[in-house]
C-alpha cells in the first residue's frame, strides 16, 4: 500500500521540490495549488488539485481522501503592513490553516508538517532558539506565529500529530527571481548595475535539498509532534559576502550597496540554534554553501 502525501503550496519553490521527492520516495503524492504549473513544469505522477485554500467550501474536496501525511507550504512571503495587506495575509496563512485542519480526515493521519518562518522570531537575539518568546513584526510573521501556536495547541489538547519546522533562508534552483540569490545571479549574468542593501545582515542559507531531507525525516519521527524545530545550515554569513561570492563566481555585475534597502524593523542577525533538529532528527546540512551556490548559478546559466 502506498502512503498518501498531500503537499499544500506544492507548485511553489519549496513545494515542487517536496512533491518531486514524494514521488521519488514512493508516496502517492497530491499537490494543492491555486494556479496550476505550466505543462512543462508539471511533475509526472503527481495528482494536482486546483483550488484556492482561502475558500472554505472548496476545501471540502480534500475530505474525500484520507491522507497519512500532510505538508503545509501554502502562502507566500509578504512584509506589507497590516493596513496594506494584513487582513489578506492573516486569512491566507492562519484562517486557511484552521479551515484546512477542520476539513481533513484524521483517521489515518500520521503527521501534519506546518512550515513556519524564521521571521516569527522578530528581533530576538541570535542564534535564535526554539524556546525564545517570538516577537512578530509584520502581519506575515504574526500569521505564521498564530499558525505555529494553533498546531501546538492541537497537539496539547487533541493529540493532533502536528509539528512546526521553522526554516531560515532556503535557496536553490527554481526560486522566484525577486528573492536575494536569484536577483543577484540574474542581474550579474546580464552584467548590470543593481541596487542591494548594505549587506551587513547576517543570515543562514540552507540548500533546498537539505531542507527537503529534514522535512521527510520529520514524517517518520513521532518525537517531532507538538514541537517547533529550526532548520538551517549552521553556517551564518553576511549578505554582502553572498553577493560578492556570486559576482566573483560569474565575473560580471556591479552591486550598488545602500542602507536604504534594509527593511524597517529587520533583525540584522537571524540565524538558528540547531541543537534540537540534530537531537530529534539526527539531521544536519550536507551541501556546502559554496558548492550549492555554484550549482544554482550553473542552473541559471543553463536555463538562459
Amino acid at each position: 500500500m502506498k502512503y498518501k502525501l498531500l503537499v499544500l503550496g506544492g507548485s511553489g519553490f519549496i513545494g515542487s521540490h517536496v512533491a518531486q521527492r514524494g514521488i521519488n520516495n514512493g508516496y502517492e503524492t497530491y499537490v494543492v495549488c491555486k494556479t496550476l504549473p505550466k505543462q512543462e513544469k508539471l511533475i509526472r505522477d503527481v495528482n494536482y488539485i486546483n483550488l484556492d485554500i482561502t475558500d472554505k467550501n472548496k476545501l471540502l474536496i480534500l475530505s474525500q481522501i484520507s491522507f497519512e501525511y500532510i505538508i503545509n507550504l501554502s502562502g507566500y512571503v509578504d512584509h506589507s503592513s497590516f493596513f496594506e495587506a494584513g487582513k489578506e495575509l492573516i486569512n491566507l496563512h492562519f484562517s486557511s490553516l484552521v479551515n484546512l485542519v477542520s476539513t481533513i480526515r484524521k483517521d489515518n493521519l500520521i503527521r501534519f508538517v506546518q512550515i513556519g518562518s524564521s521571521d516569527e522570531y522578530g528581533d530576538n537575539i541570535a542564534p535564535q532558539v526554539e524556546t525564545q518568546i517570538e516577537k512578530p513584526l509584520t502581519p506575515y510573521s504574526f500569521a505564521k506565529l498564530a499558525s505555529t501556536n494553533f498546531i501546538k495547541f492541537l497537539f496539547q489538547s487533541e493529540n493532533f500529530p502536528g509539528t512546526i519546522l521553522r526554516p531560515f533562508i532556503i535557496y536553490g534552483p527554481g526560486q522566484k527571481k525577486d528573492r536575494l540569490i536569484p536577483y543577484v545571479i540574474n542581474r550579474s549574468l546580464k552584467n548590470e548595475n543593481f541596487e542591494v542593501s548594505s549587506g551587513k545582515q547576517i543570515r543562514d542559507f540552507l540548500h533546498i535539498d537539505d531542507a527537503v531531507d529534514a522535512i521527510f525525516l520529520s514524517l517518520n519521527e513521532d518525537a517531532v509532534n507538538g514541537r517547533i524545530i529550526n532548520l538551517g545550515s549552521g553556517h551564518p554569513r553576511s549578505v554582502k559576502s553572498v553577493i560578492q561570492f556570486i559576482v566573483k563566481e560569474i565575473g560580471l555585475g556591479n552591486p550598488l550597496y545602500s542602507d536604504f534597502k534594509i527593511r524597517k524593523g529587520e533583525n540584522l542577525e537571524l540565524y538558528p540554534n540547531l541543537d534540537l533538529v540534530k537531537k530529534i532528527l539526527n539531521w544536519e546540512s550536507k551541501i556546502s554553501f559554496e558548492l550549492g551556490l555554484k550549482n544554482v548559478i550553473k542552473s541559471y546559466k543553463e536555463d538562459g
